[in-house]
């Protein structure tokens, strides 16, 4: 119907309506009213009971969970952000296994239980000392030139039933390869070795022979950075995912040394050990990652020199500082902090230490930061020292940092 103000307007329609059909229609109207009495009272009980359950959820709740804890889910924004997914990877929890020690897997089965259950995931060991040793046989020219290998030097298939076995046990294996700190190879690699300035024919010493002096490998030969990259890509190929690399550095003293005349010599030092550092790292698959392990004063910025600078920047993936108390001299200064005798105070120094260098890191642009992995003293400490290292470079970097746990022995006290 149209309403217009003051008056009514009809609007008739042709009508038909027989007496039949009139009495149809009042039994229809009756059956309606009868079905609309019905309805009311189920529309009224069903509305209250929805009344009644609204007005009971929007009470508080009077139990004794809700009154000692305040209920704070019940305020929920319009549009919610979706909930970032966590990230629950760990770091590596490593502890060092000598050499000796890994041609009977079974005499390390009870190290590795007690390891597992306090949260230890890797281990770290060598197979090429600092002593130019190498543990296993590797195949490479290089290698068989240098003549390096142990009497007892596992073969490359003991080396991967030694991989499968660690990661059985729920361990990552990480080899450790000394570089360029190599005493034995240079003897059998004349051209990747250090020569003496006034007789370049001559193998130069780090010290008097008198002395203990010792061969190196020349950062700057092109062999020498073939010989080491080619065991590091053989033990990529063998199944090892990470990888440690040690003596990345040149000699602390470098007085009549000689180094050649090659395409690298124009380099500087720091740029040298980048650019081994950087070929290596392009040889390997995206999904291996290169360990740096390096002094902790050098890590500072203090005792560079061998590096040509700071070490944290030679592009590793993972930057390795020796991080243990007794090894940082006898007074530990950073920024305004000192520490005094830092071995009697493990807890204050590895928090101070592990705090100094991850400020360096932010130095460093985002894209070239390694993530730090310290190296923490598992003898000469009680238990409780120990785990108060552990605890400082947790709180210096996150529960999920990486750490490793050295004993030369690779005997551990797991207590704590």
């Amino acid at each position: 119907m149209a309403y217009r103000k003051g008056r009514k307007i009809r609007r008739r329609g042709h009508v038909v309506f027989s007496r039949s059909n009139r009495r149809r229609a009042i039994l229809k109207n009756v059956l309606l009213t009868l079905l609309a009495l019905a309805l009311i009272p189920a529309g009224f009980f069903t509305a209250k009971f929805i009344l009644e359950t609204a007005d009971q959820n929007s009470k508080p709740a009077t139990s004794e969970a809700s009154a000692a804890e305040p209920d704070t889910t019940s305020t929920i924004p319009t549009n919610p952000e979706p909930e970032k997914p966590k990230d629950t990877k760990k770091g590596f929890r490593a502890i060092y296994i000598p050499a000796s020690k890994l041609s009977n897997f079974e005499s390390l089965e009870s190290t590795l239980n007690s390891a597992a259950s306090k949260g230890f995931n890797a281990v770290l060991f060598d197979l090429k000392g600092d002593d130019g040793v190498l543990h296993y046989q590797s195949q490479t020219p290089l290698a068989q030139q240098a003549k390096a290998a142990a009497g007892d030097a596992l073969s490359l298939d003991q080396l991967k039933a030694l991989i499968t076995k660690f990661k059985d046990k729920g361990f990552t294996p990480i080899p450790r390869v000394f570089a360029f700190r190599d005493p034995l190879s240079p003897h059998n690699l004349s051209t990747a070795k250090i020569t003496l300035e006034s007789h370049p024919g001559w193998t130069w010493l780090d010290n008097s022979k008198e002395k203990g002096g010792k061969p190196w490998l020349n950062p700057y030969s092109p062999d020498a950075h073939s010989y080491i990259s080619g065991i590091v890509l053989e033990l990529e190929q063998a199944g090892f995912s990470n990888i440690m690399l040690d003596g990345v550095q040149f000699p602390n003293q470098t007085s009549q040394a000689y180094y050649g005349n090659s395409e690298l010599t124009n380099l500087s030092k720091l740029n040298v050990l980048k650019k081994f550092v950087s070929d290596l790292k392009s040889s390997l698959s995206e999904n291996t990652k290169l360990i740096l392990a390096m002094p902790g004063l050098a890590a500072f910025g203090d005792g560079t020199e061998p590096f040509g600078g700071n070490p944290v920047t030679l592009g590793a993936d993972i930057a390795a500082p020796v991080l243990m108390p007794s090894t940082l001299g006898n007074k530990l200064k950073a920024g305004d902090n000192t520490i005094v005798n830092p071995g009697l105070v493990p807890y204050d120094t590895v928090k101070l230490a592990t705090s100094q260098v991850s400020l360096r890191l932010e130095l460093m642009n985002e894209n070239e930061r390694p993530v730090l992995m310290p190296w923490l003293q598992g003898y000469d400490y009680t238990p409780a020292q120990v785990k108060e290292q552990i605890n400082a470079v947790a709180e210096a970097l996150g529960q999920d940092s990486s750490f490793i746990l050295y004993n030369s022995e690779g005997n551990y006290d797991f207590s704590f």
